[in-house]
């Protein structure tokens, strides 16, 4: 998967992963990565860019990710939940259904699917 030119956003909160998924994104072609620790930083992020693709954790400092998948969703952004947990719908709720779920830590070519996953729930979504 080759992204010229395209940007990507990375919510973690463990630097190390976070890293490591800016270099799989950079690796997979992403021209920029923007790496963000809180879901302020990423919402302020959103206030101001969008990007082409985004990978966020759903825990992080404590508080879930949902204000930011939701922003992500509404501006159309194909997104992917990377967690330590799979999606359980009685804990995670419905809301998270429809993104694509990647565990920690992943290997480059699942992050690759899960991406191109999001990418097509995305065009489902945005037609």
């Amino acid at each position: 998967m080759k992204e010229q030119n395209k940007t990507a956003l990375v919510l973690d909160d463990e630097m190390l992963i976070a890293l490591d998924v800016e270099a799989m994104l950079l690796d997979l072609g992403f021209a920029r990565v923007a790496v963000v620790s809180s879901v302020s930083q990423a919402l302020d992020y959103l206030s101001m860019d969008k990007p082409d693709a985004a990978v966020i954790d759903f825990h992080v400092r404590g508080r879930n990710c949902e204000p930011v998948a939701g922003a992500l969703r509404s501006l159309g952004v194909p997104t992917v939940i990377h967690s330590g947990t799979s999606f359980d719908p009685d804990y995670h709720g419905t809301f998270f259904a429809d993104f694509p779920w990647l565990g920690k830590p992943s290997s480059r070519e699942h992050l690759a699917s899960a991406l191109a996953a999001a990418i097509d729930q995305s065009k489902l979504t945005t037609d």
